[in-house]
């Protein structure tokens, strides 16, 4: 002992009696520690092989004279068992029974007889030194290598051998441990066996068991994620493994840490998905299980770096989960997470969790700028800028009005700064960044940033003038401020009217590039982080000008509350609100029609179709900045088969209606489009009668109900509707939309309810009424009836009124000079006053009439009844001539006429070559020949023209008169033709060959249009025998050649014009022509096109059309035709209603 003294005096640096103490109290602990008691303990489970026995060991005790502490027990006490509460919770100490001494003990020590027990204890270590880690029972060998531990105890040296030269010493104490070296132990001793222990202060292993952890997670759970991020965890299991493998009860909070110190390491280990959007933007790690991360790399890059919170504590007595020491820096203590949720947490929090942190050090300073937000932690009240003396002197309503003026003053310093900085980190380098494609730069910041440099000018100047108004008041007291905002405010209608209503499209088209483009994702994150942005998204500074302007009539007027009435700045303050709130108003009427503009963005974004319906996604134009979107929501119908209902969500816009399949995709909805788009011009809903033929719009149903299922619903319009509750199911009603032309068809829909369905009817209506006001020049025809309600339907219970169907009309000067009409029928020919159906009566009692048409200066009426082929005097059947029988309904029952010619398919009456000419065909097999008559009787009415109205007649002789005709000229084609015009010098033949040209004075130079055989025709070759010619006009310099299909320009050599090809909508059985337009009559509606560019111009939509007559006007001077036609009347299905389309323009020759 005496030996163990001298040495440790002379080895000590430190001769200080008080640390010479505290070795000597450390020493009898230790020795206590070591004494005898009813239970044993071991390190590690290990057993000490030292042939030193416990006798040995207590002498050796025994002879030191070390005063011990009042409160150890002392040997004599047996109740003694070597139990410390300081070991407690140590996995290395633990009772030693006798089982498992036996267990360890080696063959040639049960030889030598039982191993002295080892009652020591080893003191307390740092557990990030030995890793503590509870050791199976069945684990130990007799042969372990040997373990040096950094630091040593005075145990150490009892695992020497008797070898050693200090092995006489004994134990070592804590004054050995602590002033010699750790080897002083032989190598040739036999130490007792250790574990080793990763140091999980070091990034790469504590990676490396992440990596390991996260790996053996993924083989036995899945997430959503799993198979697109198979190494995926979210952040609440990121901080369970993380617990799992650190030694000792790691808190929720240094979890937490250690996760995020791996996500911001560098290279970092892990990293948020592409969904965890609050972490993307933050680029940090929260203890939440929706929040989900992945590894980076499937083999990666293991960090490499300390970790210092995991680090011991220099303080020997220091442990984890303690709640550390006197250090300052203590890695045992609990630490708070960074600053990223502050934004969650209320000032006061704030401020508490900052005292908490202590003597946290400040590593990174923020880049100030001119842009840099205030002190925060500074009060910006006017109050807190002014002495206590003079706050008492000045009376509360003052104190709350400069509280109210200094308010507005410093909020519009803020807004400027924050101005700046949308220019400064987002719309300048936008300009130049290389995350936007150089073509679409520009374009992209124009429409997001818009007009912001004429707000940050305005408010620039504004923010000037009122700190100016500031420095120049007296004794910081601002008097007015009314005068200077009156000042700026008139710019503000034109700057905000534009900036607010477009602000939801920026948003949007900032979302969008976005979402697809993610080095713009990338740019705007990064610029988020600066320092100068707060913690603020992008999107706080794109919408600020808006928020600002709501709040300027708040901020004005809490200080015009403040304002005595008599102060001059009230007025000034009243002028301001009253104008913010008109710009205010402005901007929000603005906004409306921009939410439509947004919502069709949206739409047009989610339309998906299938390949081959690329032309029917390109009609939609939903881009065109003019587009609106009227009406839309859900609608149904059955399949094919009527067996399974599609769910659809129908669109409405001002140019056409879409019927489209909504699907949801990855939590997004897409609209499938399912029919054609229907333009509105070919939409019809059934019962919604659009009423253009008479100048009418209404929902009137033009049927009476005839179910007792089918009710009436008054529209708001004052109209009733017809509501048929039929077949849906559920109390669901159908809706018939009709797609009228070749290209659509009949939709059956069925709507919610009866009020839905008549939403959308009056929709339609509204829409189809709203496109013809928004363009007027497209109404280039109207329709003017001719007769409304004389002539009933075939079939009708009208008996008295069925007058067969009309199959012809043609109009006429009657012997007054009164506008007359002849219409016929197939049960005869019936004549009135244009425009008065109460005046028509029949005058012609003949069956199956064609054609008809009147020669105005021969005032002959030719007529085709039977393939037969008469003239008759005008004169004599018109009801309104003198002696023509008055009020009788029929005229002179044997009027003068002449039978021109017999088995006659069709004939055309015109002018050709200056000659007036009536051309007749006959068909002769598969030929057609034709017959130009002209009329040599001259104007029936005069009188030297009488002996062509009666002959002399005799008993035995019948002298007829004059014929009233002579054949001009005969001619044949070879083919069977369906029409026959007149053009200035020739006679055009319409022939299932095309058009036969013939000049009526060289009958042997025909022509035949088209050439067939040449390439720039091959589609007529195509359709082959469904082609059918209808019609050849004169158009400008070209020939506009028709047939049921297309049409198309010709020059006078027979040269397809380029880019004159017309496809129709319909397929038209009829084609008329009134210079620049193309009439084209379909069953279902009349198609108007512009001749040579082909412009769908009008829709003129019925029932049943027919064309009745089409011819020039003969009359010099005069180019507008004559267009007859007949269709089912729209409010009174019975009856035929006969029309003239009048044109809205002036038509010009050709």
């Amino acid at each position: 002992m005496s030996q163990h003294h001298q040495r440790t005096a002379s080895d000590s640096p430190n001769k200080s009696p008080a640390l010479e103490a505290l070795y000597n109290d450390l020493d009898a602990f230790i020795h206590e520690l070591s004494g005898d008691g009813q239970g044993s303990f071991t390190l590690n489970g290990a057993r000490d092989e030292s042939p030193t026995g416990l006798k040995e060991i207590e002498a050796r005790d025994q002879e030191r004279n070390i005063s011990r502490d009042s409160l150890c027990p002392t040997e004599d006490e047996e109740s003694y068992t070597g139990y410390s509460p300081l070991l407690e919770n140590y996995a290395y100490a633990r009772p030693f029974d006798a089982q498992q001494r036996k267990s360890i003990i080696k063959p040639d020590e049960q030889e030598q007889g039982e191993l002295p027990v080892n009652n020591s204890l080893s003191p307390p270590m740092s557990p990030s030194v030995l890793g503590i880690a509870q050791t199976s029972k069945h684990q130990h060998t007799s042969s372990i290598d040997t373990v040096f531990m950094p630091r040593t105890s005075s145990l150490n040296n009892q695992h020497s051998t008797p070898s050693s030269p200090t092995s006489g010493l004994g134990p070592m104490s804590i004054h050995d441990v602590l002033m010699s070296p750790t080897n002083r132990t032989p190598a040739t001793a036999v130490q007792a066996p250790l574990l080793s222990f990763p140091d999980y202060a070091m990034l790469s292993q504590l990676g490396e068991k992440l990596v390991l952890e996260v790996r053996e997670l993924n083989k036995h759970r899945r997430i959503f994620c799993s198979i697109e991020y198979p190494l995926s965890f979210t952040g609440q299991e990121a901080v369970q493994l993380i617990q799992s493998f650190l030694p000792g009860a790691i808190s929720d909070t240094n979890a937490l840490l250690v996760a995020r110190a791996l996500i911001r390491s560098s290279p970092p280990l892990i990293g948020p998905i592409s969904y965890s959007e609050k972490s993307l933007k933050r680029n940090t790690l929260y203890e939440s299980e929706y929040e989900v991360y992945t590894l980076l790399e499937e083999d990666p890059q293991l960090p490499q770096g300390v970790f210092t919170p995991l680090t011991r504590c220099y303080t020997q007595s220091c442990l984890p989960g303690q709640g550390g020491c006197y250090a300052p820096l203590c890695p045992n203590r609990d630490l708070l997470p960074d600053d990223e949720d502050d934004d969650d947490l209320s000032n006061g929090e704030v401020q508490e969790k900052k005292a908490l942190k202590g003597t946290k050090v400040n590593r990174e300073a923020s880049l100030k700028s001119v842009t840099s937000s205030h002190d925060t932690t500074l009060s910006r009240a006017w109050s807190a800028t002014m002495s206590r003396e003079v706050l008492l002197n000045t009376s509360k309503q003052e104190i709350a009005r400069q509280e109210a003026i200094h308010e507005i003053i410093y909020t519009e310093e803020d807004y400027v700064r924050d101005l700046n900085l949308l220019d400064e980190l987002f719309a300048k380098p936008l300009r130049t960044a290389q995350c936007l494609d150089a073509d679409m730069r520009d374009e992209f910041c124009d429409n997001v940033f818009n007009n912001y440099k004429d707000i940050l000018t305005i408010h620039r100047e504004l923010c000037r003038d009122l700190r100016d108004r500031q420095s120049e008041s007296t004794g910081g007291f601002v008097d007015h401020v009314g005068d200077v905002f009156l000042k700026h405010l008139p710019g503000f209608m034109d700057a905000y009217s534009q900036y607010g209503p477009h602000v939801i499209l920026a948003e949007y088209a900032v979302k969008k590039e976005s979402s697809d483009n993610i080095l713009f994702h990338n740019f705007i994150r990064d610029t988020e982080k600066k320092a100068e942005c707060r913690k603020l998204p992008f999107r706080h500074f794109l919408i600020l000008p808006v928020t600002r302007l709501q709040r300027y009539p708040l901020l004005i007027g809490a200080i015009q509350k403040k304002t005595p009435d008599d102060h001059p700045d009230k007025a000034y303050l009243s002028s301001c609100t009253d104008i913010l709130r008109e710009v205010a108003t402005c901007m929000d009427e603005g906004t409306e029609e921009t939410k439509m503009a947004l919502r069709i963005r949206q739409v047009n974004d989610m339309i998906r179709y299938k390949p081959g319906e690329e032309e029917s996604y390109n009609q939609l134009q939903l881009m065109d900045p003019e587009r609106r979107l009227l009406h839309e929501g859900p609608l149904t119908r059955r399949s094919n088969m009527g067996v399974e209902t599609i769910e659809l969500h129908v669109f409405l816009f001002d140019h056409l209606l879409l019927m489209t399949k909504p699907r949801k995709a990855g939590g997004e909805i897409e609209y499938h489009i399912s029919k054609k788009p229907i333009p509105l011009m070919l939409l019809q809903v059934q019962e919604a009668t659009e009423g253009f033929a008479v100048g009418m719009r209404s929902m009137t149903s033009t049927t009476a109900p005839t179910s007792p299922h089918q009710q009436t619903i008054t529209s708001p319009t004052g109209f009733g509707v017809g509501v048929g509750v039929v077949g849906g199911g559920g109390g669901n009603v159908s809706m018939t939309l009709n797609h009228l032309g070749r290209h659509g068809g009949d939709y059956l829909l069925y709507a919610e309810n009866a009020n839905v369905r008549l939403q959308w009817k009056e929709k339609v209506v509204e829409a189809k009424a709203a496109l013809e006001q928004a363009h007027p020049e497209h109404q280039v025809f109207e329709i003017r009836s001719l007769s409304d309600a004389h002539f009933a339907s075939p079939g009708s219970h009208h008996a008295a009124l069925n007058h067969g169907k009309v199959t012809c009309s043609i109009p006429f000067e009657g012997a007054n000079g009164i506008r007359m009409i002849a219409i016929g029928t197939n049960l005869g020919v019936y004549m009135g006053v244009e425009g008065d159906t109460s005046s028509t009566r029949q005058v012609l009692s003949l069956s199956d009439v064609q054609q008809i048409a009147v020669l105005e200066n021969n005032h002959i009426l030719v007529v085709l009844a039977d393939k037969t082929l008469y003239a008759y005097a005008l004169q004599g059947l018109d009801p309104t001539a003198n002696g023509s029988g008055g009020s009788n309904n029929k005229s002179n029952s044997n009027p003068p006429s002449q039978k021109i010619a017999q088995h006659i398919t069709y004939f055309y009456a015109g002018i050709c070559n200056g000659r007036t000419l009536v051309v007749a065909m006959k068909r002769r097999g598969m030929d057609s020949h034709f017959r130009a008559y002209e009329p040599v009787c001259g104007d029936l009415r005069h009188p030297k023209n009488a002996k062509f109205l009666a002959g002399r007649s005799g008993l035995f002789n019948i002298k007829q008169p004059p014929s009233w005709f002579h054949i001009y000229k005969e001619f044949y084609i070879g083919a069977d033709s369906s029409a026959v015009h007149l053009l200035k010098a020739r006679v055009v033949v319409v022939c299932v060959r095309g058009f036969e040209i013939i000049d009526p004075e060289h009958l042997t130079m025909n022509r035949n249009l088209p050439d067939v055989k040449h390439p720039d025709f091959a589609p007529i070759l195509q359709r082959g025998d469904d082609l059918k010619p209808l019609g050849m006009f004169r158009c400008g310099g070209y020939y506009l050649l028709c047939y049921n299909a297309f049409a198309f320009l010709v020059d006078n050599h027979g040269t397809l014009i380029p880019n004159s090809w017309i496809e129709w909508e319909g397929t038209p059985e009829t084609i008329a022509f009134c210079y620049p337009y193309v009439i084209a009559f379909d069953s279902r509606f009349i198609e108007v096109r512009h001749a040579e560019s082909g412009k769908l111009i009008q829709i003129l939509a019925g029932e049943h059309m027919r064309c009745l007559q089409f011819t020039n006007s003969s009359a010099p001077g005069l180019f507008a035709p004559i267009i007859h036609g007949c269709m089912a009347h729209p409010f009174k299905p019975e009856f035929q209603y006969v029309f003239q389309l009048v044109s809205t323009f002036q038509p010009t020759g050709v």
